[in-house]
This record gives structure tokens, sequence and C-alpha cells, in this order.
């Protein structure tokens, strides 16, 4: 794989790009084809590579920006991808969080990583708004709204709306955002993300992964 260049300079290696220029270059090369089928849809380059641009300018609104960590707690989801993109867009860090973990294992990372936005599922809320009180770093909170019916007769959390209890509906705020059009200078050798590893002793550690996936 490691022969595969851009199309737009013949001279770069796609795999030692940024997360943010493979997107581009991967959009370029071919727009219409299917990146991932989740959740019953079928999503191309192109349009996770425009989601991306829209969510980095949400973030950077935000004033989430360089090194900035923000956690993600979220299922197999598309949102999940937008974000991660998005934020590699802008050198910002992601910080996924293990769905299963409850209220303090939860708090634990979103304090460790010094977590500056926090975006979460509402499937996940009960534990989400817990922790996110306990997490004095915060300055912006963001809900993902599950746009498909639940098969489960578990009654849906209480909807979230706006501002009024602290939190963002974050698929809204995307439409809003218009694609980001000046971006930061990112290496491929920064962080990218900040993975957490289960551990049997003590409270997990945070493993640093660059753009091009070094430990």
């Amino acid at each position: 794989m490691s022969n595969i260049i851009g199309p737009k300079d013949p001279n770069r290696l796609m795999w030692e790009m940024s997360l943010g220029e493979f997107l581009d270059e991967a959009a370029a090369r071919d727009p219409g084809k299917v990146f991932i089928e989740i959740t019953g849809q079928k999503i191309t380059y192109q349009e996770i590579q425009q989601r991306a641009l829209r969510t980095a300018e949400l973030f950077r609104n935000l004033d989430v920006g360089h090194g900035d960590r923000v956690c993600l707690f979220l299922p197999n989801c598309p949102e999940f991808l937008y974000c991660w993109f998005g934020l590699s867009i802008l050198g910002a860090i992601g910080v996924p969080i293990n769905t299963a973990y409850k209220r303090d294992e939860t708090t634990f990372i979103l304090n460790d990583s010094q977590a500056v936005a926090f975006v979460a599922h509402e499937s996940l809320m009960p534990v989400a708004r817990e922790a996110a009180g306990l997490a004095s770093g915060l300055r912006h909170r963001l809900a993902v709204m599950d746009t498909v019916p639940a098969k489960s007769q578990t009654p849906p959390p209480a909807p979230i709306k706006g501002e009024s209890l602290g939190w963002m509906d974050f698929g809204n705020s995307v439409e809003a955002s218009s694609a980001i059009e000046t971006r930061p200078e990112v290496s491929p050798s920064d962080i990218s993300m900040l993975g957490y590893t289960s551990g049997t002793t003590g409270n997990p550690k945070g493993v640093q992964v660059t753009h091009h996936g070094r430990f």
C-alpha cells in the first residue's frame, strides 16, 4: 500500500499525509466511491469529506484548536468519523471513550485527557450528563441525536433542545456550518487520537496515535 500516491502530487505517498490531506486526496481520486456502509447508510468519500470540513468549522467556531482534546462518547455511527476527521483537519485530538463505561470511568477520561469538548450520543446521555457535570475543564457539550428509530421498547431519553440543558445538537450545528476554508498546518507526525487502554490494574492510560498511525 505504500506505493499509493496522491492524484494532485504524484511525489507524495498518501500514507505519509495528515488525515485531512489523505481524505482530500481520496475524495479527489474517487468522490463517488462508497467509503463506509453503516447504520443502513452508504456514505461516499466526497460526502465524508464534506461533513468533515463542516465539522472542522463547527469546532473551530467553538475555539477548538491544534492539540485540544475532544472526547467522543459514541457508538458505531457516521458522526464518529465526522468528528475524528474534522478534528484532525484542525490538528485537534479525538479521544474515544468506551460506550460501556459508566460515570466514574467516563469522568476519569474527561479529566485525565483535559478535554475541552465532549460529544455524546443521546443513548448514552444518562452517563454523559453525570460525567460532564464532574469535568471542570469542559467548555462545550454536543449531543448526537439518533435518526434511526430504535427497535427496543425502552423509552428514549429526554430530548435535548439547544442550549437549555447545556448541550448543543451536533447534527443541527454541523448542518448550520459551512465547510472550513482556512486550515491550520498539520503534520503527519502530529497526534490524531488519544486512545485509552483498558488495563487490568489502575486507571487506563492514554496512548498517543499520530496521523500516520504511529504510537
